[in-house]
């Protein structure tokens, strides 16, 4: 898949989800890479970049204080290879890798902790292994 063509699907991704988490997100921007870099992976503790599907960037919302001025915008980074790697080996469907990756960072730029999100990604496997039960 070309970068705009994957480019136009993470903007899909972006706009499915609610307006009232978007509408909160202040002086944030979007990027696509191939893949994380040495010290993004180090900064995470991975050290095979297909691990990495995206990477928040910036301060929380939870850490910042009322006087808080931000110069470049917090930063979402989707990673196009390990994402297209993931797809390959998991036959999940791309859009909804892109939504969970993209909630799940928009979820850090909002305060969530590593492990919250592991535990929030828990109980959505649950629901939708639910909601497909016979």
């Amino acid at each position: 898949m070309t970068r705009t063509e994957f480019e136009h699907q993470v903007e899909r991704a972006i706009a499915s989800i609610p307006e009232e988490f978007l509408a909160r997100a202040e002086n944030l921007s979007f990027q696509v890479h191939d893949w994380a870099d040495a010290d993004t992976l180090f900064g995470v503790g991975l050290e095979d970049p297909r691990d990495l599907l995206g990477y928040y960037s910036g301060w929380p919302l939870t850490e910042r204080s009322i006087d808080f001025v931000s110069t470049p915008p917090d930063l979402i980074i989707i990673y196009q290879k390990a994402v297209e790697n993931f797809i390959a080996e998991t036959g999940i469907p791309l859009q909804r890798v892109l939504r969970e990756t993209v909630m799940h960072e928009l979820a850090h730029y909002f305060g969530f902790t590593e492990d919250e999100m592991d535990l929030i990604e828990q109980l959505w496997e649950e629901a939708n292994s639910e909601d497909s039960a016979p």
